[in-house]
């Protein structure tokens, strides 16, 4: 009669390393996988600059150094400091259909030393385009394909256009705005007023969008640092906006 074969199997000791290794792969394999969590700070803004035919040499350069200046102002520096979890902020230029460019990519700033060290490079920034028409709506869109590529999440997505000029094509730019509010991106506008042409009512009527969306004037391109600097305090001030002291900063800038 043959032998009944025991049902215990014994492991061979070479077999250990083998089976620790399966099940070292198995626990790795259940575990539930932490994904990292996204960053989220307080705004994404996109600066947009007007380099378009009317827009010279030396009036371009007043926008990117009242930028710089604004950027270095004690008020704005203190805003992005206390701005929760930081402001990510870039640059366009833009001026017909087929003439839009990056003037400075994303950078997040958290801290004075990070605002001083952004207002360095705006001061420096080339202009990379020679000229063109006024199509708003192609830097609109242009701002907010740039917005889609922005690092992180944030409360609030801005895109802050300045301009000395009316649309080439008004049915266009209310197209992109509509289309643009209806994400939640909010619009500001900040117009340069040295063709009296009643710019900041345009603006106001056609251009900006969204919660809080507001227009703030220079009367020439001489002026631009003062109204970035009420513009960059506003934005990245958001809600604390309707708060006392920074109302009070705002007006005591308007009035100088």
């Amino acid at each position: 009669m043959a032998a009944r074969q025991s049902g215990i199997h014994y492991i061979r000791p070479g077999q250990w390393g083998r089976l620790w290794a399966i099940v070292a792969a198995m626990v790795l394999w259940a575990a539930p996988t932490q994904a990292q969590e996204p960053e989220l700070m307080e705004l994404h803004l996109v600066l947009a600059f007007d380099v378009s035919a009317s827009v010279n040499d030396v009036e371009f350069d007043l926008q990117r150094r009242g930028t710089a200046m604004a950027l270095r102002s004690p008020d704005v520096m203190a805003a992005i400091n206390q701005a929760p979890g930081g402001v990510a902020i870039a640059i366009v230029q833009w001026s017909s259909v087929i003439r839009q460019a990056l003037g400075l990519d994303w950078v997040i700033l958290r801290t004075e030393a990070d605002a001083v060290a952004y207002a360095d490079r705006v001061e420096t920034m080339p202009r990379r385009l020679p000229g063109g028409g006024t199509m708003i709506h192609a830097g609109l869109e242009y701002a907010a394909r740039l917005l889609d590529a922005a690092p992180g999440y944030a409360r609030r997505q801005v895109i802050d256009l300045s301009g000395n000029g009316r649309a080439d094509d008004l049915g266009k730019m209310l197209e992109a705005r509509a289309r643009l509010a209806s994400k939640g991106v909010v619009i500001n506008a900040l117009a340069v007023e040295e063709l009296n042409n009643d710019l900041t009512s345009y603006f106001y009527r056609y251009l900006i969008a969204g919660p809080g969306a507001f227009v703030v004037t220079a009367d020439e391109f001489e002026d631009f640092h003062t109204a970035m600097q009420i513009k960059l305090l506003r934005e990245i001030s958001g809600p604390s906006f309707s708060g006392g002291p920074v109302r009070q900063e705002i007006r005591r800038l308007a009035q100088e």
